[in-house]
């Protein structure tokens, strides 16, 4: 059985549109306005502020799902309900810093290999490789920078060069 991509996504985005509509909070009114001073207070934000790791470690994290079936997909959005209760995952989730991907889409896992042809390799792109999971393969163009090989070891991101 094969089912569209883009089908389940829709499906998910109506299932989770239902399950939390009751939890957006109307925005409360106003206070009346104060006489005009000299100083104004610092204005805070609406809503919570997500303060978790992923908001203080200003990076964003992307979870793996894999739904084959209409009981994979409740059990996807029943604890995509329970992250939703939290103020702090919440604040993530809306500011995108927590997202989902399916499985067996286009990132690699263990055992899959990332091949550059030609240019320079980066610490930034031996540290994508690594937390997905994949080793290196090096065209016969492509160079690794000192800083890239010293990355790589210490993540332990194996590196095959092609020779010509």
């Amino acid at each position: 059985m094969s089912v569209d991509r883009d089908v389940l996504r829709q499906l998910v985005r109506e299932v989770v549109r239902e399950a939390v509509g009751d939890l957006v909070t109307a925005t409360p009114a106003p206070p009346p306005a104060a006489p005009p001073t000299a100083v104004q207070p610092a204005r805070t934000p609406d809503g919570p502020v997500a303060t978790g790791p992923l908001a203080a470690d200003e990076r964003s994290r992307t979870d793996t799902v894999r739904i084959a079936n209409d009981r994979d997909l409740d059990v996807f959005v029943r604890n995509l309900l329970r992250l939703f209760e939290n103020p702090k995952t919440r604040a993530d989730l809306r500011h995108g810093r927590l997202s989902f991907r399916l499985a067996g889409t286009e990132r690699g896992g263990p055992g899959s290999t990332k091949r550059i042809e030609r240019g320079a390799v980066t610490e930034r792109q031996i540290s994508d490789i690594a937390a997905s999971g994949a080793s290196l393969v090096l065209g016969p163009r492509a160079v690794l920078t000192p800083l890239a090989r010293e990355r790589a070891r210490a993540l332990g991101v194996p590196i095959h060069k092609e020779r010509t």
